[in-house]
C-alpha cells in the first residue's frame, strides 16, 4: 500500500527532512533489489521497499467524512540508494535509517514519489 496522504509532504519537491523527522527515520526492510540507471550506467545502487514503523504527522480530518485521516504506519514506499552497492547487508524485517537525501535526483510526479538517498544503514530499534 503506498504512502497515504503523501500531499502533506509534497510541493513540487518532497519535504524529506519533515518526512524523516515525523517517521523517526527508522523503517523496516521489506525487500531489496539491485538498481542501475538505464540512461547513466555508472549510477548504481539498491532499490529498497520499506515499511513505515512510526508516524507523528497530523493529517487533519477528511473533509467528506469528518473522520481523522489515518497515518502511514505499516504503509510501504520505495527508495533508491545511490551508493554503488547492489545489495545491503540487512535482512528482511530489520530496521534501517536513510542517509543524505538526494534532492536533485528525487522527483514528485503527480502522487508518485521517486526518492533517492546517498546511503542507508541498519539501526537497532527498541520494540515494545
Amino acid at each position: 500500500m503506498p504512502i497515504a496522504n503523501a500531499w502533506v509532504f509534497t510541493e513540487t519537491k518532497f519535504k524529506a527532512e519533515e518526512f524523516l523527522k515525523n517517521t523517526h527515520n527508522a523503517y523496516r526492510l521489506v525487500s531489496q533489489r539491485p538498481y542501475a540507471n538505464k540512461k547513466d550506467p555508472d549510477e548504481k545502487g539498491v532499490m529498497l521497499t520499506l515499511a513505515i514503523a512510526k508516524d507523528d504527522t497530523d493529517y487533519g480530518n477528511d473533509k467528506k467524512t469528518g473522520h481523522k485521516r489515518d497515518n502511514n504506519i505499516l504503509n510501504t514506499f520505495d527508495v533508491t540508494i545511490l551508493n554503488g552497492i547492489d545489495r545491503i547487508d540487512v535482512q528482511k524485517g530489520d530496521y534501517v535509517r536513510l542517509i543524505d537525501f538526494d534532492q536533485e535526483k528525487s522527483f514528485v510526479i503527480g502522487f508518485d514519489l521517486i526518492l533517492r538517498f546517498k546511503n542507508v544503514e541498519k539501526v537497532n530499534v527498541q520494540t515494545k
